[in-house]
C-alpha cells in the first residue's frame, strides 16, 4: 500500500509534508506500518554556577540530583541498583532538603556525575578550599 504524503504526515506526526525524497526512501524501504517518528532529542541544558548556588541555597539538591538523574535518562530503580539503595530511597532523597554527603556523591556517581564542593572565603585571610567528590558507582 502506498501512502499519500498526507497520511505519511499524520502517521509520524510531523508538522510539515514529507518531501519527494522522503516518500521515494520510503516507498524504497516498504511503507508497511509507519506507526511514529522517533522522539525528538532533548536539549542538554547546563547550569551556570549562580544558579547551582541558588539550588544548593535554596536546600534543593534533592532537585538537582532529580534533573541529573533525567539527563541521564535513568529510572529510579536504575539510579537506586547503582547507588546501592532502594527506588523508593533515591525518590525520597530527590524530595529531601538534607541529604548526607555521602548519598549525594553516590546517588550523582549513578547518574553519571561527580560532586564538587569548594569552600569560598567571605573575609580576607582565609583560604579557599575544593574538593572533587566521586563515588563508585556500581
Amino acid at each position: 500500500m502506498t501512502r499519500t504524503k498526507k497520511q505519511v504526515k499524520e502517521a509520524l506526526r510531523l508538522t510539515e509534508l514529507p518531501d519527494d525524497g522522503f516518500m521515494e526512501l520510503l516507498a524504497k524501504a516498504g511503507d508497511a506500518d509507519v506507526v511514529a517518528a522517533p522522539r525528538p532529542r532533548r536539549t542538554r541544558r547546563g547550569y551556570r554556577p549562580d544558579e547551582i548556588e541558588t539550588i544548593v541555597l535554596e536546600g534543593a539538591v534533592g532537585a538537582l540530583l532529580a534533573h541529573a538523574r533525567e539527563e541521564a535518562k535513568r529510572s529510579l530503580t536504575a539510579v537506586g541498583t547503582r547507588a546501592g539503595v532502594t527506588r523508593a530511597r533515591v525518590q525520597q532523597i530527590e524530595q529531601s532538603e538534607n541529604i548526607e554527603v555521602a548519598t549525594l556523591v553516590r546517588v550523582a556517581a549513578a547518574c553519571g556525575y561527580r560532586v564538587d564542593i569548594s569552600l569560598e572565603p567571605l573575609r580576607p585571610g582565609l583560604r579557599a578550599f575544593s574538593t572533587v567528590l566521586q563515588g563508585a558507582a556500581r
